[in-house]
């Protein structure tokens, strides 16, 4: 009952009042205690209740991965999908973790369109296999199992507490967490990828790879230049905003915030230390 409760709330109040409640303390851990006295312990293979995946079934730990499974992951990263993405697109997921956001994409590029999936842990790979194998527009999604670098090369990736919590070595932010593990893993650039491997360019990328912008940005500056894709990037640190802002403004991006209207960043240093930026370029109008 608490869960069918909780799957109405999620589907029929609006998101700011969804986002109210959780901003909310008291309120915030009364609700969680409630969940997690509810849900199943370990993985459970559930439908979406909310949001843009709403219908979809994927592998969760809803004592941990409810906003998935409520549609209240990433509110303004999937309103700005919904704004910006077209069916026929090519979108890449860098960082694509279990899968949800690679699974949005495809839902909003169609049958027409097509999603490359990057992703270096080998635990979410696993998982992010197996929810797309559940759904429909997972058909559209194409996995390719490596760290997104500056160049082709062998990849030391720092292993934190959670799968959303990993990065390459060397990248930017998240000091304070800790990386209990490493693995050895593959690592290419978007460059090659493109232009050496022969992969469709894209028209969109998404990149939240937990401060490794520092490293896969440099690595795609071809691809800016010549193919002039949206990016919607979530940023790490100050070291992050500043290769980010360096590398984009010159090659003539501009940046919003991912927030209704796009305002403009008008400076570096306006951007907080986790950052939601959307990188229109030149020729784009937000």
């Amino acid at each position: 009952m608490v869960l069918d409760l909780a799957a109405w709330a999620a589907r029929h109040l609006p998101m700011p009042v969804k986002r109210l409640m959780y901003r909310i303390p008291p309120l915030a851990g009364l609700i969680r205690h409630g969940l997690n006295r509810a849900a199943p312990v370990g993985l459970t293979q559930v439908e979406v209740a909310a949001g843009g995946l709403a219908g979809c079934r994927l592998w969760l730990d809803l004592q941990a991965e409810k906003d998935y499974w409520l549609g209240i992951y990433e509110p303004e990263l999937q309103a700005a999908l919904g704004d910006l993405v077209r069916p026929g697109m090519v979108a890449y997921d860098v960082g694509a973790n279990i899968g949800y956001i690679s699974l949005l994409l495809a839902r909003r590029v169609a049958q027409a369109g097509r999603v490359y999936a990057f992703e270096a842990l080998p635990a979410n790979l696993e998982r992010l296999r197996a929810n797309l194998a559940l759904n429909e527009p997972g058909k559209s999604v194409v996995v390719t199992p490596a760290a997104v670098v500056e160049c082709e090369r062998p990849v030391r990736f720092l292993v934190g507490p959670s799968g959303g919590m990993g990065k390459a070595d060397g990248s930017a932010g998240r000091g304070d967490v800790a990386y209990s593990d490493t693995v050895d893993i593959d690592g290419l650039s978007l460059d090659t990828f493109v232009f050496e491997m022969g992969n469709p360019p894209p028209q969109v990328v998404k990149m939240d790879i937990e401060g490794g912008e520092v490293l896969a940005l440099p690595g795609m500056v071809r691809l800016l230049e010549q193919e002039r894709p949206l990016l919607l990037l979530e940023l790490h640190g100050p070291e992050a905003t500043q290769v980010t802002w360096q590398t984009l403004t010159r090659r003539g991006y501009r940046l919003c915030r991912m927030r209704p209207g796009y305002p403009p960043v008008k400076t570096q240093q306006e951007l907080d230390w986790k950052a939601y930026v959307v990188a229109f370029p030149s020729a784009s109008e937000a």
